[in-house]
C-alpha cells in the first residue's frame, strides 16, 4: 500500500505549455507607393534616392531598432500599401523578420492604370485589420506625399471609422510642397530629372489625426522623417 501511494504521488511528466505574455500594441503601417514617391527631394544633393527608399529604411529601423532603441519587438505590426488601390501586404504579426522582407520588396507602382493616391482606401483597410483585434492600444502610422484623388472612401470618413473603434492615427506628410526633382522619360527613352509640382494635403492629414486623437507631422527631408517616426515611438 505504501509503495502504491509513493508511486501515485511521485514525479510526473505532463504536457506543459509555456506562454510568453507580451504587452505590446497593434500597429498598422500604411505607406503611399504612388508615382509621386519617385521624387528625389528627401536626401539633400543625392538625386539617386527616391522617397520610398528613404521611407523603407526609416520604417525598417523603427521596427528592428537602431536609432529607435530596441524597436517594436513586443508589438504586432502589419503593412498596408496604397496607390489607386489599397493592399494588405502583411497581417499584424510578431514575425518582424518576415515583415521586413515584405517591406523590402515594396515598390512604387509602375502601371499608370494603377497609379493614384487613395488615402481613404488605405486608412479604411488599416481600420478593418485593427478593429477586431483584442490589443488594448491600436495605432495607424499613415504616410503619404500627396492628395487623395481616387477611391470610393473619403479620408475623413475613414478617420471617423477609426475613431469609432478607438484607433489613433499618426499621419505623416512626406516630402516638400511645391517643386521637386522627379525622373521622367525623355524622347528616345532616356530618363531625366525634371522639376515637377508636388503637393501634400496637410489640412486633411491634420484633421485625420485630430479626429482620432493622434498627431500630424510634416517630414520634408530624410532627417525630418527620422525625427517624426520617433515621435509615435515616444508617445
Amino acid at each position: 500500500t505504501i509503495a502504491l501511494a509513493i508511486a501515485l504521488a511521485g514525479p510526473r511528466t505532463g504536457n506543459a505549455v509555456n506562454q510568453i505574455q507580451r504587452e505590446g500594441i497593434a500597429i498598422a503601417m500604411v505607406v503611399d507607393r504612388s508615382g509621386s514617391m519617385r521624387a528625389r527631394d528627401f536626401v539633400k544633393d543625392d538625386l539617386s534616392v527616391d522617397r520610398l527608399t528613404v521611407v523603407k529604411q526609416v520604417f525598417r529601423e523603427f521596427i528592428s531598432g537602431g536609432r529607435f532603441g530596441k524597436g517594436r519587438e513586443d508589438d504586432l505590426v502589419g503593412l498596408i500599401a496604397f496607390a489607386r488601390y489599397a493592399d494588405s501586404l502583411c497581417p499584424l504579426t510578431l514575425d518582424h523578420g518576415n515583415l521586413l522582407t515584405i517591406l523590402e520588396d515594396l515598390e512604387i507602382v509602375d502601371d499608370p492604370e494603377e497609379d493614384g493616391t487613395a488615402v481613404g482606401e488605405g486608412l479604411a483597410l488599416a481600420v478593418e485589420r485593427l478593429r477586431e483585434h483584442p490589443a488594448a492600444s491600436k495605432v495607424v502610422i499613415l504616410l503619404t506625399d500627396g492628395v487623395n484623388n481616387v477611391g470610393d472612401i473619403d479620408p475623413l470618413q475613414a478617420a471617423d471609422l477609426a475613431t469609432q473603434h478607438g484607433i489613433k492615427v499618426y499621419a505623416i506628410g512626406a516630402g516638400t510642397t511645391g517643386l521637386a526633382p522627379v525622373p521622367m522619360q525623355a524622347p528616345g527613352g532616356r530618363i531625366v530629372l525634371r522639376q515637377a509640382h508636388v503637393q501634400i494635403d496637410e489640412d486633411t492629414l491634420r484633421q485625420i489625426a485630430q479626429r482620432t486623437g493622434g498627431r500630424y507631422f510634416h517630414a520634408p527631408a530624410a532627417s525630418g522623417l527620422t525625427e517624426v517616426i520617433g515621435e509615435p515611438d515616444r508617445l
